[in-house]
């Protein structure tokens, strides 16, 4: 399987990503994750001719440091996404990488670790926490 990894350009998208994703962060990132709108699905008549695909932005804000530092950290953001993808990233999913402020004094290593801890966390199923039935004894005591 060949997965493309398409880039997300538009603010309304990286918006909709943060306002109804899935989150997870790590020391130097925080990672969100959606399913893809439909509009992105192979469509030949359009030129959309990808079958197997993600799509992923980046998000380095001044905050981790001047231009130099943010280019240099999308760099290895891309290529750390680039390595893993294959591997952890989901068919038909959108992937936001917001980079934190320490993502600036991290290796390369250090980055690929957190994103491949984020990648994996992200997509276990949310039910998966131990959780105590409930006992409502509120209930029994309104009847009287």
């Amino acid at each position: 399987m060949t997965l493309r990894i398409l880039q997300i350009k538009k603010s309304a998208e990286f918006q909709k990503i943060g306002k109804k994703g899935l989150k997870f962060y790590s020391k130097t990132i925080l990672l969100l994750s959606h399913p893809t709108s439909q509009n992105y699905f192979q469509n030949l008549s359009e030129g959309k001719n990808a079958i197997d695909f993600c799509r992923i932005g980046y998000t380095v804000s001044k905050v981790v440091g001047n231009a130099v530092i943010r280019n240099r950290a999308k760099r290895r953001l891309r290529e750390v996404f680039r390595e893993l993808a294959l591997i952890y990233a989901k068919n038909h999913f959108d992937y936001v990488v917001i980079a934190r402020k320490e993502i600036a004094e991290s290796n390369f290593e250090k980055i690929s670790n957190d994103l491949k801890f984020c990648l994996k966390r992200i997509h276990q199923p949310q039910s998966s926490k131990k959780t105590l039935p409930k006992h409502d004894s509120k209930s029994h005591d309104s009847k009287a």
